[in-house]
């Protein structure tokens, strides 16, 4: 940013102090009511002084002077210049990248169709190398005989560094055969009010359109009402759309359409110990589902899209995973998936609120409702993990489930 800008905090934004623990240094919060990026900005309370001059009328170099004028020492302006694009990069300014993201928003709710976000980056974005590289991904994995298939649980983790795991799941689906339609329920990873979020928007990718399914998503809201108002987070989410692209590719003519869900946290119940089936707006959304599912008539997959364990300093851990902390990790794991391929969703939820979910599975809710709209058991096709920051030892866990009911 130039010395000469006169960067402004947005007006909206409301701050307050808190302690980071009981002998913490005190922190200043700032919320975004809009959650236009971040739900709450944190920085030390030696910031306030800077974020109160950031008012539209100083240069940085005003704001410098004005610091060290008042005592608070010398202040390089490449530090000053620093934390103000970091605000800029958070949307706590105006103009600049805020005004951007309001722009995003009002183009992805007035479009039909959902962008391929992640195209160009997780996978390729020109169709025949997008092909390419999921067939190599298939590869990995032997061809699985035909057999029923109602439920499937599959990674959302990098598709380089899930590959193994994801061939084993859609090689299970491929022999599944095409489903009428599939319930896609991914992790919502952005911030929102709702358990539960459904978007009314077909979705691109590089093979082509997947149409979400209208009369599903109709049976679903005339026994639930509207849940497509926060439809906003599936924007950048990438756990729905890594699936519909493998839905596009495994029936590249006429790919099955789906109902686009994400979950959101079952923290606050993981915390008080609480089934979700006591929460009303879990068990509301459940019964609603597994109705409309039923009255439907047509073969709907249920495909939770998630992973599992998020551990090491990436994720707040205290230090990396050798080789031999990996191994406890899948023998915890495994554990996990043992209540999983039982079909026990509440014994499922019970280990993970054991100890606080302290190994940060992210994909407890779609796992609790995708164990909770069929029955019977089901089978574990593969478990992987993968190191997400190697430097630091940071492993992300994953895994493979396939349900005949």
């Amino acid at each position: 940013m130039d010395s000469a800008a006169r960067p402004r905090l947005r007006s909206d934004l409301e701050f307050a102090a808190a302690e980071a623990g009981p002998e913490g240094e005190p922190l200043l919060l700032v919320h975004d009511p809009q959650a236009v990026a971040v739900e709450v900005a944190q920085f030390g309370l030696g910031a306030l002084p800077i974020l109160e001059r950031i008012d539209g009328s100083r240069t940085l170099e005003d704001i410098r002077l004005e610091l060290l004028n008042a005592g608070a020492g010398i202040v390089p302006i490449d530090d000053l210049r620093s934390f103000v694009e970091t605000l800029d990069r958070c949307c706590l300014l105006e103009g600049g990248r805020y005004e951007a993201e309001l722009r995003g928003r009002e183009e992805f709710e007035r479009a039909p169709l959902r962008p391929a976000a992640h195209a160009g980056a997780a996978y390729p974005e020109e169709s025949a190398e997008t092909s390419r590289f999921l067939d190599g991904m298939l590869a990995l994995a032997p061809s699985s005989p035909r057999a029923p298939l109602l439920r499937l649980i599959a990674p959302h983790i990098d598709l380089r560094l899930g590959a193994e795991v994801y061939a084993h799941a859609h090689q299970r689906l491929k022999a599944s055969g095409r489903p009428d339609a599939a319930v896609v329920i991914g992790v919502r990873h952005a911030h929102g009010t709702r358990r539960f979020t459904a978007c009314r928007k077909d979705f691109a990718t590089p093979l082509g359109t997947v149409r979400h399914d209208a009369r599903l998503m109709d049976a679903l809201e005339a026994r639930l009402g509207p849940i497509t108002d926060e439809q906003l987070v599936h924007r950048e989410e990438h756990s729905v759309e890594f699936q519909a692209l493998w839905l596009a590719h495994l029936w590249p003519d006429d790919p099955p359409p789906i109902v686009p869900l994400l979950a959101g946290s079952f923290h606050d119940l993981i915390e008080a110990r609480r089934s979700p089936a006591s929460e009303p707006e879990v068990e509301s959304f459940v019964k609603a589902l597994r109705d409309a599912i039923a009255a439907d008539g047509r073969r709907v997959l249920v495909l939770a899209s998630v992973d599992l364990a998020h551990v090491g300093p990436m994720y707040e851990g205290p230090e990396g995973l050798d080789e031999a902390a990996e191994r406890r990790l899948e023998e915890y794991d495994k554990g996990i998936l043992g209540h999983v391929e039982a079909g026990d969703a509440e014994a499922f939820f019970a280990a993970i609120a054991e100890d606080g979910n302290a190994r940060n599975v992210c994909g407890v809710s779609p796992i609790y409702v995708a164990l909770r709209l069929g029955e019977g058991k089901g089978d574990l096709l593969r478990y992987g993990q993968g190191r997400i920051h190697p430097e630091s030892g940071s492993v992300v866990s994953f895994a493979a489930l396939a349900f005949p009911r």
